[in-house]
């Protein structure tokens, strides 16, 4: 038996051993992307909304979003998100999480304790306002759009502080996020697109390493904020590691080797009297990515394997994914769309279908009947198909 597949077996089966957390037909599956909702939005196209193949959404206030922003939010702007919410009846999509981005500005600074002081504000008005339409949890974004919060190199004060103490300073401003989330929302469901199986692939490294490859990458300061996190949730609080890397996974094998990361590897780059407190609150998760999938990607989307497919054949891709990330998880799964609108029926072919048919499966306990890779394989070697 090739080593190959001996290597599958043995990940299937310690994965199954505990993957099971929900049944799997309990396992859930969200909806996010450019197209995220404001209430208003949501008042007036929830039954329809909710008509497509989800457990929940990911939405966001009208009136902003950004827990790090520096400056306090004006609670009064929320008003009519509130007003709104607290009318919205949901049905079918229970398993709603409002978006929080720790997305700061150029003037950031990790020790200024004002600027702090006003992300904590944030962070408690938005899940206030959220909690009004009885969200299930909080999705913290912690992407950098504007200034690289999570790389050492472009901190202010990089030159007058070591990157040891950089680390000590996010870990404690985790610490505070999470304590100021759960003031109000006690034992919050937390989904973070990224945790620290990010940096999975130095797990093996001695410490010393570890550090200085860290130091030297855009996200190294990121996994010590959500350590810091961690430390500072209350024994009924959860997460959900999101594993935006399985947005371009092409074998079911990948799904398996990160549900492992996700669950072991991880444990040994955590500081040891909080790897039992890991084990037990924080899940596993995957990702969907449908541009990546259908041939949506800008630019160049020519470079992208699903351009060299058929229709047909991107959304078999699509099914295999959906089928295997419900698989592997948890209990969640997030399905992030750039260039199409779920809400205003703009869907590529088959998409739906895809979804609806790997749900299907996974809820009656079925095997999902085919494998991608030999798909892959031969698309790869496909000319670059003529643009339309």
């Amino acid at each position: 038996m090739p080593i190959k597949t001996l290597c599958l077996i043995a990940l299937t089966v310690a994965a199954s051993a505990v993957l099971a957390q929900v049944p799997l037909a309990q396992k859930k599956l969200i909806e996010y992307g450019w197209d995220v909702p404001t209430p208003a939005q949501m008042r007036d196209m929830l039954p329809d909304m909710e008509k497509r193949p989800f457990d929940g959404l990911i939405f966001r206030l009208d009136k902003g979003f950004n827990a790090f922003e520096t400056k306090p939010l004006d609670p009064k702007l929320f008003a009519e998100d509130e007003r709104i919410l607290r009318e919205l009846k949901f049905g079918k999509f229970t398993h709603n999480f409002v978006l929080i981005w720790g997305s700061p500005h150029a003037e950031w600074d990790w020790f200024d304790d004002t600027q702090w002081k006003a992300v904590e504000q944030n962070a408690r008005l938005l899940v206030k306002v959220g909690m009004v339409a009885r969200i299930k949890g909080i999705c913290f974004d912690p992407e950098p759009y504007d200034f690289e919060l999570w790389n050492y190199a472009k901190q202010p004060r990089a030159k007058e502080r070591s990157f040891a103490q950089y680390r000590t300073q996010v870990r404690l401003r985790g610490k505070q996020l999470m304590r100021a989330f759960e003031k109000e929302m006690p034992g919050a469901l937390v989904l973070t697109f990224f945790h620290v199986s990010l940096i999975g692939h130095l797990a093996d490294l001695p410490e010393d390493r570890r550090e200085a490859e860290l130091q030297k990458g855009g996200w190294g300061l990121m996994p010590d904020f959500l350590i810091g996190m961690l430390e500072g949730a209350s024994a009924k609080a959860r997460f959900i590691d999101g594993n935006e890397m399985a947005y371009y996974y092409t074998s079911r094998e990948q799904y398996f080797r990160a549900y492992h990361t996700m669950r072991q590897r991880v444990l040994q780059m955590l500081p040891a009297r909080l790897r039992q407190k890991y084990t037990r609150q924080v899940q596993a998760g995957n990702a969907l990515y449908v541009d990546q999938n259908f041939a949506l990607r800008q630019p160049n989307t020519d470079q992208y394997l699903s351009f060299r497919m058929t229709p047909e054949e991107r959304a078999r891709w699509f099914e295999h994914n959906t089928y295997w990330a419900l698989y592997t998880s948890d209990e969640y799964v997030w399905c992030y769309s750039e260039r199409m609108n779920w809400w205003k029926n703009q869907t590529p072919p088959g998409l739906e279908e895809a979804i609806v048919n790997a749900r299907r499966k996974i809820h009656e306990g079925q095997p999902l009947g085919f494998e991608i890779e030999p798909l892959v394989a031969e698309a790869g070697k496909r000319p670059i198909p003529a643009r339309q």
